[in-house]
């Protein structure tokens, strides 16, 4: 019976990658459901909170969203039995280093997978003027603490993040182009510098994301506030359009993290 419930749940769910995580996250909710027990999933980019969000409501359990903080990209969810207010326990570790110049998020995330650590156990990464912060599942939070010892070519002392530490701002470079179409490849095209034949090329073999869902239609329309990443060169948040121009052209304002 548990299983004809599931496969309904995850019926309208095409995408291969979005149906292997909410299997996870579904798995998860039916031990609350069977042993009224605290379970959290691993964490999840927005796209996917959207998708558990949808399907646990129609569940008999509570549940919330944790990043560790407040402006968080990639998050936990929470999942408790119905008749409690939340959550008994931490599912989340916020962890830090005073900040090292030359260190980037890339070699973070680097250095905590080459320890083994599955990229689902690991959230944000925010660098700091002081501190380099990154939050975790706090079932490995200790592993960190005893096997971290550099990143890149650098040595780091990890500590535990204090209550006291106020969290970096997270910081953008802001950028204006001019696109006569909102189509996904002349987007791009603009926004990279790229010819249109090469952006084509590099959305026909799936390497283009538009709000963590990968997209191959070059002809998708894009819209204010969608977050794309194109692998190898990284994220771009279409910010806002500013204005049209007389050529019906359209002047727009990117914003691409620091």
């Amino acid at each position: 019976m548990v299983k004809l419930n599931k496969e309904n749940l995850l019926n309208n769910i095409n995408n291969s990658d979005d149906l292997y995580q909410l299997k996870k996250v579904l798995d998860k909710a039916f031990v609350v459901l069977k042993s009224y027990v605290d379970n959290s999933s691993d964490f999840l980019n927005p796209h996917e909170l959207s998708l558990a969000k949808s399907i646990l409501n129609s569940l008999d359990i509570g549940y919330s969203f944790d990043g560790g903080y407040d402006d968080y990209e990639y998050g936990v969810v929470n999942m408790y039995p119905s008749f409690l207010h939340g959550p008994k326990s931490e599912s989340i570790c916020a962890m830090k280093f005073p900040t090292i110049v030359g260190i980037k998020h890339k070699d973070v995330l680097g250095s905590l997978i080459g320890l083994g650590i599955d990229r689902r156990k690991i959230g944000d990464i925010l660098i700091g003027k002081e501190f380099t912060y990154f939050f975790v599942k706090i079932e490995i939070k200790d592993f960190i603490l005893y096997n971290l010892e550099k990143i890149s070519n650098y040595n780091v002392k990890v500590s535990l993040k204090e209550s006291t530490d106020v969290l970096p701002i997270k910081e953008y470079f802001y950028k204006d182009i001019v696109t006569s179409s909102l189509r996904l490849d002349t987007f791009l095209s603009q926004a990279l510098n790229l010819s249109r034949s090469k952006i084509n090329d590099i959305i026909s073999k799936d390497l283009v994301k538009v709000n963590f869902t990968p997209e191959n239609k070059v002809s998708y329309k894009l819209k204010e506030s969608d977050v794309i990443s194109v692998k190898k060169y990284g994220r771009i948040i279409f910010h806002k359009i500013l204005k049209t121009t007389k050529k019906d052209k359209y002047l727009c304002q990117i914003k691409i993290p620091k």
